[in-house]
């Protein structure tokens, strides 16, 4: 079964949910880091953000959401929306192309 191409939370049982699905536009999961420098970019490709900066990833991605591919802007605020229902410490998250 193919995957809907988007970013992906991946759960420590190896179980992944669909976090924001890729809109039209030059963006990706690894602008977060690079752009915003939040989270740390792991050698396999995943994001790993912890819970003490889902906060300013919403508060960053507000304030410059006309900086910004309007795609880009609502991966960040997925990934904030998800991770604020989370109780984890840190979560990753993957780019399914």
């Amino acid at each position: 079964m193919e995957q809907t191409p988007g970013v992906y939370f991946s759960g420590e049982s190896g179980k992944q949910e669909l976090v924001h699905e890729y809109l039209d536009g030059e963006y990706a999961l690894d602008d977060v880091a690079e752009l915003f420098a939040f989270g740390k970019l792991e050698d396999d490709g995943s994001l790993v953000v912890l819970r003490d900066e889902l906060r300013p990833l919403k508060v960053r991605a507000d304030a410059e959401s006309f900086d910004h591919e309007e795609g880009f802007i609502e991966m960040c605020l997925d990934i904030w929306r998800f991770g604020s229902e989370r109780e984890n410490e840190f979560l990753r998250f993957i780019s399914v192309e």
